[in-house]
């Protein structure tokens, strides 16, 4: 009982971490879209995603479920784009 209080703790963890972080790099690839280092955070999404599912497939030891979690994952991120909204603004180097 207590282990699987347990693992369901840590893939609510990691969703939440992934939702988290997700937001925050396509923030990053958004406010970037005109630069470089674009690549750099979109590959960086790309990671997370792949990362995401490994651990989910690790904790529950099934593909269909951890597909599932990173398809609503997913949704839950772009969904927090659209209504939070995202940065908006210019970059600015700290020498000027």
């Amino acid at each position: 009982m207590k282990a699987t209080v347990s693992k369901y703790l840590e893939i609510l963890i990691e969703s939440v971490n992934y939702i988290i972080i997700n937001y925050a790099l396509s923030n990053m690839a958004m406010l970037f879209r005109s630069n470089p280092l674009f690549i750099l955070f979109f590959a960086s999404e790309i990671w997370m995603f792949g990362n995401y599912w490994k651990k989910m497939d690790r904790l529950t030891a099934n593909k269909a479920i951890s597909s599932i979690l990173l398809i609503v994952c997913f949704f839950i991120h772009i969904g927090a784009i659209y209504w939070i909204g995202r940065v908006s603004g210019d970059v600015i180097p700290f020498w000027e």
